[in-house]
């Protein structure tokens, strides 16, 4: 009989011991949750910042160049624009004395390297003989280039 008690009293040990390994399972499995989901989430970080290099760099290799710009008689101002750069441009949107202008041909028309494209657009600004204007081309990658021009 005295097994028997001795028996008994170590059941609660054993309950113990089950008890312990419930919860070392149940920490394990949140580490390991919390480990998956936060390497899914340093990944689709890096892959945002490696395409932020990537258009940075095409930014880079991009160059371009208002080569001339004249007003003709149906008040509409062209533009021709030289593609010095490294690699192909899209002119997005031009900008007079920082106010955009409506392209009417030549907006987004791909331009190789070494080619030139002529942009026609209508000007926001009223156009006065002898005033000076800040022309701002932009690429759709968001390249800028600046050229004064006087009526």
């Amino acid at each position: 009989m005295q097994i028997s008690r001795s028996f008994l009293r170590n059941n609660r040990g054993i309950s113990e011991i089950i008890a312990s390994l419930l919860l070392l399972l149940i920490v394990s499995a949140a580490g390991a949750a919390l480990y998956a989901s936060s390497l899914s989430a340093f990944s689709s970080s890096s892959s945002t910042f490696q395409q932020q290099i990537d258009q940075r760099e095409e930014q880079a290799r991009e160059r371009f160049q208002i080569t001339a710009v004249w007003w003709n008689t149906v008040n509409q101002l062209n533009l021709t624009i030289l593609n010095y750069g490294k690699i192909d441009i899209a002119v997005d949107a031009v900008y007079i004395n920082g106010t955009p202008a409506s392209i009417s041909s030549g907006r987004g028309a791909t331009v190789g390297t070494g080619e030139l494209v002529s942009v026609k657009l209508a000007s926001s600004v009223l156009i006065q003989d002898g005033q000076t204007y800040e022309i701002v081309a932009a690429s759709e990658r968001g390249s800028k280039n600046a050229a004064y021009w006087k009526a």
